[in-house]
């Protein structure tokens, strides 16, 4: 198979974990804003979209895999196995596997113990199965490409880069919609916010304090939950202009949708820090050699967007935050970021070598090359393996 099917193959396999995302936040739209929270029927128009997402991805799944019911088909080299089996997208298939166990058995859930509220209605046992299975489905496009260096070059234009760009982008709304009661771009619902504390309860330091709390938790979360994804992504390529700022955006927009954009405008705020990060890996262009670059958008990143978002509260939603809580919140983000950077992509490792130039027989293998690795080096998986590890 040409470069050009495997990317074809790739987009529409994202394409149509796309309708599966988009069928999720769907269905977590009518839950907040049509049933107060309430979970509803199983079988609804409101899952229709959902259904027909996880039905297509299904199936388009399966069908990759000719070698299970075609006679005398063998599966090509660059598959890989799930237990023992060479499947095109592994990770789909245990998709499915565990979205049959999530819904039996939360359906099972429901009828010994009832309906979930508050926080469980989003993180009920089953409902986990759930999204770790759409999760599965969406993540498969990238982990394809994630292999594949030969067809997904470190150095690739946002149009090569496309499919995986979108997997990642809804893995990471999947992600954020799992904890979108920890969310900055969505006041969750029932809940008292930083600056709208009724009268009769700012009075009471335990409300106050309680409401500060979550407010600065639900901003580094948030953060953490935006720059993961990308670290993980510049661990395996030079990012296009315009990578974080449609992963940024995409995530803000589906989780202010959630609430019928109540808090739309933090979007923008999104956008700036979005375009701050592509500005950073654009000018300072890092590589496994030289981490700077990474470090610089890891602190600068997280300080431009909350900036800017506390900014748009106070004006656009007179959300007043006290400045020394705002500023100190944007500070623990960035703080918090650049450490985690350090850990999503250390600094190199130096390969001690002998007199010729040949590297020590206890450092041969070392991962001398652990990011964006030349032809040549090394290849994303630590090896010098073939270019065609499509999984």
């Amino acid at each position: 198979m040409g470069p050009k099917a495997i990317w074809r193959e790739d987009m529409i396999t994202s394409l149509l974990a796309t309708a599966l995302v988009a069928g999720l936040f769907l269905d977590g739209w009518n839950h907040i804003n049509l049933q107060n929270g309430a979970l509803g029927e199983f079988w609804t128009i409101w899952h229709g979209l959902l259904y027909l997402g996880f039905t297509a991805s299904a199936f388009w799944a399966v069908t990759r895999n000719p070698h299970l019911y075609t006679r005398g088909a063998k599966p090509p080299p660059y598959f890989h196995p799930l237990l023992g089996v060479p499947l095109r997208y592994p990770l789909a298939i245990g998709g499915l596997a565990l979205a049959t166990i999530g819904l039996f058995g939360d359906i099972a859930w429901h009828s010994a113990f009832g309906p979930e509220s508050g926080v469980a209605r989003v993180i009920a046992p089953f409902h986990l199965f759930l999204f770790v299975a759409a999760a599965a489905l969406a993540s498969a496009p990238l982990r394809s490409a994630w292999y594949a260096p030969g067809y997904y070059p470190s150095a690739s234009s946002l149009r090569t880069i496309l499919p995986p760009l979108i997997s990642l982008t809804l893995v990471t709304c999947v992600a954020a919609f799992m904890f979108q009661w920890l969310n900055a771009f969505l006041d969750w619902t029932p809940s008292v916010t930083v600056g709208h504390v009724p009268a009769d309860l700012a009075r009471d330091a335990r409300i106050r304090g309680t409401t500060e709390i979550a407010g600065a938790g639900r901003v580094i979360f948030t953060n953490l939950i935006l720059l993961a994804p990308l670290f993980l992504a510049l661990r395996r390529w030079r990012l296009p202009f315009g990578s974080a700022t449609s992963l940024f955006v995409a995530v803000a927009f589906a989780m202010s949708g959630l609430h019928s954009f109540d808090l739309g405008a933090t979007v923008f705020a999104a956008l700036v820090g979005g375009l701050a990060a592509d500005l950073v890996i654009d000018g300072f262009e890092p590589d496994a050699e030289r981490t700077l670059g990474y470090r610089v958008m890891a602190a600068v990143t997280p300080l431009v967007l909350w900036s800017t978002y506390f900014v748009i509260l106070r004006v656009v939603y007179a959300t007043e935050w006290p400045w020394d809580l705002a500023i100190g919140t944007a500070g623990v983000a960035a703080i918090s970021a650049l450490l985690l950077s350090f850990v999503a992509i250390p600094p190199i490792v130096p390969v001690p070598v002998t007199e010729g130039g040949i590297p020590a027989p206890e450092d041969r293998g070392s991962r001398a090359f652990p990011i964006n690795a030349p032809a040549g080096q090394g290849t994303v998986d630590g090896g010098g393996g073939d270019d065609h590890g499509i999984a």
